[in-house]
């Protein structure tokens, strides 16, 4: 029997992200520079009645059948349904968010299916096109790469040097559809600027215009990460990051503190006693 594993699937920021192209199916072509958060959902899994279970504060609108991406990734890992084995999602990072919560877990999902096998959990080109068919950012996340530039519909992973630096997150009290802000996106609007997705998030979501504010009443720097609604302010001083952070608390808006990933997180082989 296979002992439980463990593994911590981390949020990400997209640095820039713009659209330059698209193919004849439909997918846009991105041109974006990712790196990873501290900030993470955890994944276990373990011998059991096969299923997925999903627990946190944050668990209330995911789904808990095949249209969860973590459940997706982990048959795509295991090749096969799961047989005596129990998926369970602890959520941390929230949903519809630009965070990259669902896709993480996929890609995290996935390595723990291919370790479940006894099969290393390290992506092949080969993997990271078919995983790019869950989500766009699914392949930067099994590449296992803290900072890298993607590229073509996720599955072009190009490392780049991983540095920590202090995040301050603002969490707006609305979720956005990436398939919804894609869709509002223009052509016109392609390789225009440090987010080629914030005009049409702003579209869609006016408010974003007043938290962007507020961030810089703090003294923060807002960008908008993916297709949000996440709005992030990142910099070298722990410090004035927690400044921001009081300052947009005290405007009432929700705002946490993470840093940046220099490494990738690792599966953990754990005892049975320690699950319970």
């Amino acid at each position: 029997m296979s002992v439980p594993l463990r593994i911590d699937a981390p949020a990400k920021l997209n640095l820039s992200l713009r659209v330059v192209g698209r193919r004849d199916d439909g997918l846009h072509l991105l041109d974006t520079e990712i790196v990873l958060l501290e900030l993470a959902d955890r994944l276990l899994l373990q011998p059991g009645s096969s299923g997925l279970r999903v627990t946190g504060e944050l668990s209330a609108d995911v789904p808990v059948d095949a249209r969860n991406l973590a459940w997706r990734g982990l048959l795509a890992g295991l090749e096969r349904e799961p047989d005596l084995a129990c998926l369970t999602l602890e959520k941390r990072i929230p949903s519809a968010s630009g965070l990259g919560g669902g896709s993480s877990d996929a890609a995290a999902a996935w390595r723990l299916g291919r370790a479940w096998r006894k099969m290393a959990d390290r992506a092949t080109a080969d993997d990271l096109v078919a995983l790019s068919l869950i989500g766009a950012d699914v392949p930067f996340f099994a590449a296992r790469q803290p900072a890298a530039r993607v590229g073509g519909i996720g599955e072009r992973i190009l490392a780049r040097p991983a540095v920590e630096r202090h995040v301050v997150l603002v969490h707006p009290p609305f979720g956005l559809s990436t398939a919804a802000v894609f869709a509002e996106l223009r052509p016109d609007e392609w390789e225009r600027g440090e987010n080629d997705l914030l005009a049409p998030a702003r579209r869609l979501r006016p408010e974003l215009d007043d938290l962007f504010a507020l961030v810089v009443a703090a003294g923060g720097e807002p960008r908008l990460t993916g297709s949000g609604p996440t709005i992030f302010s990142l910099g070298d001083d722990p410090d004035r990051a927690a400044s921001v952070a009081q300052g947009l608390a005290r405007g009432g808006v929700r705002a946490t503190i993470s840093r940046t990933r220099t490494s990738p997180t690792s599966i953990e082989y754990i005892d049975e006693e320690s699950t319970t």
